[in-house]
Formats: structure tokens, C-alpha cells, sequence
């Protein structure tokens, strides 16, 4: 368990390198056992330094822990179940590390408050408050809080580990070209807008809280912890009159005059960061803070278009209603300004216009002798179908006979008729 309280620094390295290890916790029983056992088999070297040297080739300890220990130094590597693996950064408010869940096996990035804002209980109250609101942010591009406690005095947060490196990090080795400026400040606007759907203003968008991953989506950093500032009136964070709080570069002209802020504030250091990232040069420059800070409470930026002349209209258009001294002439909303942000690279549709109208074709001239054309198929004949009447019996032999031979058939009947007729005649004389 941490405690934090710094022991004197010893000048020799130990001689024996197990106990300073057992002591940090780092390790599980049984792994610090496994290590002591290859180190009495002489598997291990028992010298500070080789043995050291071969826990981290062995990924056993990492070269921040082995340093430690060399040092004699083993308080504070473990942060109530998180075991510290390496120093990731500082800065105003306190030192992130990378760190180890114990049980859970998760690397996680920890950030420990810094003690003269751990001590303040207004501070604390605040930072409870705020962290149950954190806790409700899921967004992709949001570093994720997974815990939040106070251990003795020490108060930290938990968040998830990102692969990457900052917009300032980029920033420090060149300028960023304009169309991934926009494709990030989009990204950073889509997850700003989900934290203010939450009640959370950040408070202190600059480019060292814009993560930039490893497959470039960005994701906002210390969403939340804005407030620990502001209830701190005599932190290190607050300017000259004890007020404002905040990075003094990029806070709005609002924050500057330590009014209440709400996410439009945030907006307007998101268009700071755009024109410091892409330009190299501040919106409001000058020799001392003061004199920034005074810029920007009674003064208008330096137009984009006087730092880079060539930038495309559409976007200097943006970022000078980001830049908008009122809140009320800003966009209203994050997603607001992440539509106009993405529509300045989303590829517009282009519209295809119907072709013009055509002259009917002249008639075709007549056809030369030597063309032969093919007449057109002759329709078939319908089929005929014959139904044959239901003659009796006796009739039927005289029926065939009739439809075969018609003729015969006719004059068959016309002589029987005659001679009947005949017949007929001859019988009446003789009976006279």
C-alpha cells in the first residue's frame, strides 16, 4: 500500500535487490517467490545490477521499477490495487503513470492530483462530484474513466491507456497541415459534444489534452478535472487574481475574466488550438502571460489570414466564428461546430447535369437495289381443333365413311333416294 511519504534518498545502490522488490508490492507472492528461487539456483544473478538488468529483458520488472529500486527506492510503486510500470508525464495538475491492475491484469493509465490541490476539501468535494458525472462518459473519442478514489492523501483517477501521443507532441516537431487539423478538431468537437450532453465542460481544451492514437482517431484527456482548479482559488493553476483558471493561450475571453463557462468556452479554445497547430503562432501573442491574457479580454486574434494567407476560406471562416468573442456569435453546440468542421472535408456530391435535348433524326434514304431486306416472320396459323359429335353406334361405320369420302358418300344417298323414289312411283300405278 502507498504512502507517499519520501524516505531520504540512499547514495548506494542495495546490495541485495529482493527485499527492496518484496517491499514495493509489485510483484504477486507467488511471482516474487519464482524470482527468488531462479536467484538461489543461480539462474538469476544475485548483483543488484545483472539482476535488475535480467528481470526487465525477462519483462519480469519494468526499467522504471529497476531504477527505483536501484535507488533504493520502493514507497509509493503501488496505488491502492495499481501497480506503477513507468512515468508517462506531468503537468499542472499532478504526474501520470502508466500503471498495472493487480488482479484484473489491465494496463491503465493513473493520475495522481497533486498534493496541494489533494489537500484542499473543497477541492475533494468537487472532485467526487464531478467524477460521477466522468463516469457516465463513454465515447470513442473520450479517454474512458475506469476508477476514482482517495487513498490516505493521496486522490487519483483512472483512466484508460492510450497508444499515441498528443497534438503538442505532433505539434513540436512541425506545423499541422490544415486538413488533418480539421479531421482531428472534428474528432475532439464529436467528443466534447458527448461530455456537455453530460453536464461536463472541460474547461482546459489545449493540444497537450488531445490524444492522438495510434490508428488517428483523437480522444479528449482530462475531461472533469477542469473543476479541481477552479475550486482551488490558491492554486498555482489560477492567474494573478486568484480567478481565472485554466491554460492562459487557449481559454476563452469568459474564463479569462473568471465568469461561468459553459461549452461554448470550450469551443473557443478548440479554435485556439486549430490556429496555434496550424499557423505555429497564437491568436494572441505576447511577451508575458499577462499580456495574452489582457489580449484576449479586450482585444480580437490575429487574423488567420494575415499568418497564412493561403488557407482555404471555408475554414478560416470556421475558425473565426470558433474565435468569436461573444459566446452567443460562437456555434451554440460541439456537434454544431463538428458538422462544419467535417463538411470542410467531407467530398461534396457533384451534380450531373441531363444531357440537352436532341433533334429527332432525319429519315433514313431509301434503301440502294443491293440491299436485301428480310420480310418479317409470317405469323403460324392457329391450331384447329376438331370435335367430333357423339353419334350412336349404328351410325358411326356411315359418319366415317361420309367424312372420308364426301363425294361418294353424296352420291350414295342421292341414288338411294332416287330408286326409293322409284319404288315408290312403280307400287302406286299398280295399285290404281
Amino acid at each position: 500500500m502507498a504512502t507517499f511519504e519520501k524516505p531520504k534518498p540512499s547514495e548506494s545502490i542495495p546490495l541485495n535487490l529482493l527485499p527492496v522488490i518484496q517491499s514495493a508490492g509489485v510483484l504477486t507472492d507467488r511471482q516474487f517467490q519464482d524470482v527468488k528461487a531462479k536467484v538461489l539456483s543461480g539462474e538469476y544473478p544475485n548483483e543488484s545490477r545483472a539482476l535488475a538488468a535480467r528481470l526487465v529483458h525477462d519483462n519480469v520488472l519494468t526499467a522504471y521499477q529497476t531504477k527505483r529500486f536501484l535507488s533504493n527506492k520502493s514507497h509509493g510503486m503501488v496505488v491502492g490495487r495499481y501497480a506503477i510500470l513507468d512515468r508517462l508525464g506531468s503537468g499542472s495538475m499532478g504526474r501520470v503513470y502508466k500503471a498495472h491492475h493487480l488482479m484484473m491484469d489491465r494496463v491503465v493509465a493513473l493520475k495522481i492530483i497533486a498534493p496541494e490541490i489533494a489537500t484542499n476539501e473543497r477541492v475533494v468535494a468537487r472532485f467526487y462530484r464531478e467524477m460521477k458525472l466522468v463516469g457516465r462518459l463513454d465515447h470513442p473519442n473520450v479517454v474512458r474513466a475506469y476508477d476514482a478514489d482517495q487513498l490516505n492523501k493521496i486522490l487519483y483517477i483512472v483512466m484508460e491507456y492510450v497508444r499515441g501521443q498528443s497534438l503538442a507532441q505532433l505539434f513540436r516537431k512541425a506545423p499541422i497541415a490544415p486538413p488533418d487539423m480539421v479531421n482531428y478538431a472534428a474528432q475532439a468537437a464529436l467528443g466534447l459534444a458527448h461530455a456537455h450532453e453530460q453536464g461536463i465542460v472541460h474547461r482546459d481544451v489545449k493540444p497537450s489534452n488531445l490524444l492522438l492514437t495510434d490508428d488517428l482517431k483523437i480522444k479528449v484527456l482530462d475531461l472533469g478535472l477542469g473543476v479541481l482548479m477552479e475550486a482551488d482559488d490558491q492554486s498555482s493553476f489560477a492567474t494573478a487574481d486568484g480567478i481565472a483558471v485554466g491554460t492562459v493561450d487557449y481559454m476563452s475571453p469568459e474564463q479569462a475574466c473568471g465568469r461561468d463557462v459553459d461549452g461554448r468556452s470550450d469551443l473557443f479554445s478548440l479554435g485556439c488550438s486549430m490556429y496555434h497547430m496550424m499557423t505555429g503562432r497564437l491568436p494572441y501573442p505576447g511577451e508575458n502571460p499577462i499580456e495574452r491574457l489582457g489580449k484576449r479580454i479586450s482585444g480580437r486574434p490575429v487574423p488567420l489570414t494575415e499568418v497564412q494567407p493561403n488557407l482555404p476560406a471555408g475554414l478560416v471562416k470556421v475558425v473565426d466564428k470558433l474565435l468569436a468573442y461573444k459566446p452567443s456569435e460562437r456555434f451554440q453546440t460541439a456537434t454544431e461546430a463538428s458538422e462544419a468542421l467535417l463538411a470542410l472535408i467531407r467530398p461534396r456530391t457533384k451534380r450531373v447535369a441531363p444531357p440537352p435535348e436532341r433533334e429527332p433524326a432525319p429519315a433514313p434514304a431509301p434503301a440502294s437495289p443491293a440491299v436485301v431486306v428480310t420480310p418479317p416472320p409470317v405469323a403460324a396459323p392457329p391450331a384447329v381443333i376438331t370435335v367430333r359429335p357423339n353419334y350412336p353406334t349404328w351410325f358411326q361405320p356411315l359418319a366415317s365413311f361420309a367424312e372420308q369420302k364426301p363425294r361418294a358418300a353424296l352420291c350414295a344417298a342421292l341414288g338411294t333416294l332416287a330408286v326409293t323414289f322409284a319404288c315408290g312411283f312403280g307400287i302406286a300405278l299398280l295399285v290404281r
